[in-house]
This record gives C-alpha cells, structure tokens and sequence, in this order.
C-alpha cells in the first residue's frame, strides 16, 4: 500500500523515470507475490504535463479505479460524498474490454462509513 503517491516525486527528487521504475516494479511483484498493489493519489495535486503522464500511468496499471469526491449538487445533511468505482476488466460481447461505473453516496459515520445508491436513502 503506499499512502500518498506524490510523495514518491518527491523522494526520487522529482525524477518521474525513477517513479515510474519503482511503479513497474510494483506492479511486476504484485504478479509474483499473487497480491494487490493499492495507491492513494490526490489527482488536484498534478497540474504540470509531465505529472499528467504520471496520472495516465497509474490509470493504466490499475485494476479499479476509485474516485472520492464532494456532491455535484453541493452539501446536504444525509449525504457527505459521492463515491465512483471504475472496473477496467469487463468485456463486452465481442471480447472487447469496457469500463463499469458504479456511483454510489457515502455518510461518514462514527465509526465507519455507509455507501448507498443515489436516490435509495429516504
């Protein structure tokens, strides 16, 4: 698990090759060892191009994709975030890999957090 991706940017003294090694290296161990390889990312921090490229490699070697976020809508009392799950491995009916989306809501609880579907919370 590695807990805040832009930091390894800053441990390779800005040297995206070397990140990006480490990321392959990751990603090969996590084939060897039968395990999974979970990165957090602050996607607002990476504004430049080269860091872009840097986005568009995580998004490649990622199984899921998990997008934490405030409401489209703005604040309400009952619904604290929208949650979106990416799934990269379905494949449609001619073999082609597709995308599902799942978008759900989140309340964050005192000891945990409950998600739900839009619209299924009353």
């Amino acid at each position: 698990m590695i807990d805040d991706f832009s930091f390894l940017e800053i441990a390779a003294h800005g040297s995206m090759d070397d990140v990006l090694d480490f990321l392959h290296y990751c990603v090969s161990l996590t084939s060897v060892m039968d395990c999974s390889l979970v990165i957090l990312n602050h996607e607002d921090i990476y504004a430049t191009e080269e860091d872009h490229e840097l986005l568009t490699h995580l998004r490649y070697f990622s199984d899921f994709l998990i997008k934490v976020g405030p409401l489209n809508t703005g604040l309400a009392a009952d619904v604290h975030g929208q949650l979106t799950i990416v799934n990269k491995e379905i494949f449609n009916d001619h073999a082609r890999p597709m995308h599902k989306v799942r978008n759900f809501h989140f309340k964050v609880k005192e000891n945990g957090v409950e998600t739900f579907y839009p619209g299924s919370r009353h």
